[in-house]
């Protein structure tokens, strides 16, 4: 029995409205987390799997975060947990941050989506096909929607000895060229990590700086995306689940000289289309400026209208614009390989975040799950 204070006097009236309100909270908080416990139970059952050894699921809506959680641990035989901002190669998703980047410059007038890659690199006018045919350079569209007429393949289907990996930018959009399209551009869709090259390559011709230093500047600093980078940190690798078992049996120097070497290849060449590290926050930051139409806060990054051309579907492309996958009617996102997955209702403002790093295809259920589960719960929650 609950014996409430008399309802004739001031406090007794207030502790009333007290009780009454702490009661509401705690009935919300429990239907809250009845609400999001399909998405979590799936996210506990997809570690206890050896293939998926941790994970974390992160969604946002209207900028709040409304569910999330990490599971397991960083590596088989590791003990230290999986966090919620647990730093990881996201591999694919770099694609859209890519295009964003290419984007912001069409804004300011450095490039044109419609500009052929042969305006930038003079290598592209000379481009052929496999049987000696001549034929017209790609578009910097056509490259970002995987149109450009290069075969297809990924950075790590490429030999250990290939040239590409050891060579600068410049050079790798060089040799791209030099060895010819497989179709004609603009006529057949092939996801290809080559055609990223180029455009890499284009963007340090117009502003006449590195890539990745192109990126942080234009991109990732406004965003205040501080755990992206293409080369992070010893304290960010002993974090990150696939280079923090390598690293544990090497001294500090040994890691900081491995990551100087390693720092010199980047300045080279950047994969722009596969090559970054992020966190979750991060992506979440990144996902968020295409929801919210280019504004961070009260500032105007890059307008709505130019975005939207990321995000309309590519003339002979799969469900595919400039750097994005059409994944629903207003949602957009990408996959990696690595075993990632972060996509936007763009009408909604609503944001999913699902990270591994145990590849696609291991990851495949709790991404591809995960991500309709979060949207089924979001839907049914807004119906009410």
């Amino acid at each position: 029995k609950i014996l409430l204070p008399h309802m004739n006097s001031f406090s007794g009236r207030l502790l009333f409205a007290i009780f009454v309100t702490l009661t509401h909270l705690t009935v919300s908080a429990a239907e809250e987390v009845s609400r999001w416990k399909p998405l979590d139970d799936l996210g506990k059952k997809s570690i206890s799997s050896p293939k998926i050894p941790g994970a974390s699921i992160h969604v946002i809506e209207g900028g709040k975060t409304v569910f999330q959680q990490s599971y397991g641990v960083l590596h088989a035989g590791s003990d230290k947990p999986w966090k919620n901002n647990t730093p990881v190669s996201i591999a694919s998703i770099t694609k859209p941050i890519t295009a964003t980047l290419v984007a912001i410059l069409v804004e300011e007038k450095k490039l044109s989506f419609d500009d052929p890659i042969s305006k930038h690199i003079p290598e592209y006018s000379k481009l052929k096909l496999r049987d000696g045919t001549s034929v017209r350079s790609p578009t910097i569209a056509e490259c970002l929607s995987h149109t450009s007429g290069f075969r297809g393949g990924n950075m790590g289907d490429l030999p250990r000895n290939s040239p590409i990996r050891k060579a600068n930018q410049a050079e790798v959009a060089n040799m791209i060229a030099r060895r010819g399209l497989s179709a004609k551009p603009g006529k057949r869709y092939a996801y290809t990590f080559r055609g990223y090259a180029a455009v890499a390559k284009c963007v340090e011709v117009v502003t006449g700086k590195r890539f990745a230093e192109v990126l942080d500047e234009k991109l990732l600093h406004p965003l205040d995306m501080t755990g992206t980078s293409f080369m992070p940190s010893l304290e960010v690798l002993k974090q990150h689940p696939r280079y923090a078992r390598q690293i544990v049996t090497s001294s500090d120097k040994e890691v900081k000289a491995a990551i100087k070497k390693r720092r010199k290849d980047i300045n080279r060449f950047a994969s722009s289309s596969g090559g970054l590290v992020s966190t979750s926050a991060d992506l979440v930051k990144f996902m968020r400026l295409h929801s919210l139409e280019g504004k961070i806060k009260d500032k105007q990054l890059i307008s709505g209208d130019v975005l939207a051309r990321l995000y309309k579907l590519a003339p002979g492309a799969r469900e595919y614009g400039l750097g994005f996958k059409r994944m629903a009617e207003g949602m957009v996102g990408h996959g990696g390989a690595s075993g990632t997955r972060a996509a936007v209702d763009l009408e909604n403002d609503l944001v999913v975040v699902i990270l591994t790093q145990a590849g696609s295809k291991n990851a495949r259920p709790l991404i591809g799950g995960g991500h309709k589960l979060a949207m089924e719960i979001l839907t049914q929650k807004n119906k009410k």
